[in-house]
């Protein structure tokens, strides 16, 4: 089985989740997790984390971090390690206590870091509706609402920004308001189980960390990232437009809505560069970028409509 997808670079934000293997717990005190809380600090002391929010639950944990040094892998590596080290002799037991490797789902700041520190901040309350998460211990919630104390290896000052002069109030507003409607899981959004943003974004992480990667292990979390194959896009197109996926590639005036879909779904789910898409729709590479740029920016009625239907296909499947 193929290895989880992983993206690092220096400054990067990740929601990080760690759960115990069999869905046991993973702390059975609160000296339990304490010391996890002083071996999370300890790694963002030596690997150079900003830690933007944290929730301890019975059997997992949820963190929102920045790498200013791109030292994730290596956190992680120490905070699980030594932690489970440390749980082991305490409590006289031997082997894995988490679920294989922890996930990182690389995370568009712009877009979902203040959504994400407030689905982390409800876990407590999603988990259990009678629990007040502003009251609950063992999450970052309490520091950001100045009910403790901020730990050195917690930032809540670029969160709390969002909220200009208002702070540590028009933030708790926000997370009341995630009570009252409901927090909608961002998770319906992850592309590939690596990467959460908006469609800019992706395209940026795609271009400028997964062109180089096609024949390595990450292969098959790039094809979820991506989502189709090639002759799985030019089918669904042609059939969409009633002609036979190999016609698109025709240079008659009927193919260039066909066309220009094409080009952009095959650049968005296939990983394709501009020539080679080029080459599968019958256009010059530098037609290509133009017929991307069309459609995302400016596209007719009757493309906007198609590329709706289409993408909602590649989604569903």
């Amino acid at each position: 089985m193929a290895r989880p997808l992983r993206i690092e670079y220096p400054g990067a934000y990740y929601h990080v989740t760690s759960r115990g293997n069999e869905q046991k717990p993973i702390f059975r005190d609160n000296q339990d997790r304490g010391k996890f809380l002083d071996l999370l600090g300890r790694a963002a002391e030596q690997f150079h984390l900003r830690v933007h929010a944290y929730v301890l639950m019975g059997n997992h944990y949820h963190l929102l971090v920045e790498t200013p040094r791109g030292e994730l892998n290596r956190a992680l590596r120490y905070l699980n390690g030594v932690y489970t080290q440390s749980f082991n002799r305490r409590h006289g037991r031997v082997g894995h206590l988490f679920q294989g490797r922890y996930k990182a789902i690389l995370v568009d700041r712009e877009s979902y870091l203040l959504e994400l520190s407030r689905y982390i901040h409800l876990n407590p309350w999603r988990l259990r509706r009678s629990e007040n998460p502003f009251a609950y211990r063992w999450s970052s919630l309490r520091a950001y609402g100045g009910k403790a104390a901020i730990p050195p290896w917690l930032t809540v000052k670029e969160v709390l920004s969002y909220f200009g002069s208002k702070g540590k109030k028009g933030y708790r507003g926000f997370v009341l308001e995630g009570i009252k409607e409901g927090v909608k899981t961002p998770w319906e959004e992850v592309r590939g189980q690596a990467v959460i943003g908006s469609e800019g974004f992706v395209d940026e992480m795609v271009e400028r960390y997964l062109k180089g990667m096609r024949d390595r292990k990450e292969l098959s979390g790039i094809r979820e990232i991506v989502g189709a194959r090639p002759e799985d896009v030019l089918r669904e197109v042609g059939k969409h437009f009633g002609i036979e996926g190999g016609e698109i590639s025709g240079r008659g005036q009927r193919y260039t809505e066909p066309r220009y879909l094409a080009s952009y779904l095959l650049r968005r789910y296939c990983l394709m560069s501009l020539r080679e898409i080029g080459e599968r729709v019958g256009l010059h590479y530098s037609a290509v970028g133009n017929a991307i740029r069309r459609v995302r920016e400016s596209p007719t009625r009757t493309m906007a409509r198609a590329l709706r239907e289409l993408e909602a296909n590649f989604k569903n499947q």
